[in-house]
């Protein structure tokens, strides 16, 4: 498993892109743990708890605008 930190931009672009291709989330509160299930599915891991939610946050900001 891959451990992905906040130097590897390229790397977290693409996980994202993957999740919002990939993935129907039905509210922004199972957005945490779906990214963390797609992440494991990917073989990546994000320990740093503040980049985590900084990209929970994106994420939520990108699929609200998406609907």
């Amino acid at each position: 498993m891959q451990i992905v930190s906040r130097e590897d931009i390229e790397t977290i672009t693409i996980a994202i892109n993957e999740f919002i291709g990939a993935n129907e989330v039905s509210s922004k509160e199972s957005i945490p743990i779906e990214f963390l299930k797609h992440l494991r599915k990917v073989n990546l891991k994000i320990e740093d708890g503040v980049l985590f939610n900084e990209l929970c946050d994106l994420l939520e900001k990108k699929l609200i605008k998406k609907d």
